[in-house]
């Protein structure tokens, strides 16, 4: 039996944020009165923030109050062994200023892949970006 160990290096910060910038699909994730929730939302970064668009009534919606929560992205590819991951720890709140939304809204937002009513939107202000890389071997 071959042994196939990828190398594991952290990601430099702004090698994050391109893939933070590059992606469309990620998961957030925040502690509820039955524990920690996590769920795939569609996302953009605007202006060094994460936000997307959910129902004021989903559970999303535990977000417009002021609250911590991670954001991860991340992609494989199981037969190379090799991927990356990038996780923002921050800040979740609900955007309210009418000219954010406006701008938000007007191209720069994501536009959500849900049906229904997705007008509330939500932003991360990141604290901390950090990212990992696991290599494929090379032999």
């Amino acid at each position: 039996m071959v042994e196939r160990h990828g190398r594991l290096d952290e990601m430099a910060v702004e090698a994050c944020w391109d893939r933070l910038r590059a992606g469309i699909i990620g998961r957030v994730c925040w502690n509820t009165v039955d524990g920690p929730e996590l769920l795939p939302v569609n996302y953009a970064v605007h202006k060094e923030h994460i936000v997307f668009r959910t129902s004021a009534y989903g559970p999303l919606a535990d977000l417009k109050d002021p609250r911590e929560v991670a954001f991860e992205i991340d992609e494989f590819d199981p037969v190379e062994r090799s991927g990356w991951s990038v996780l923002v720890r921050g800040k979740a709140r609900a955007v309210t200023r009418p000219d954010e939304l406006i701008e938000l809204r007007s191209g720069s937002g994501p536009e959500p892949w849900a049906a229904g009513s997705r007008n509330l939107v939500i932003t991360i202000t990141p604290r901390k970006v950090t990212g990992r890389v696991v290599a494929a071997h090379s032999t």
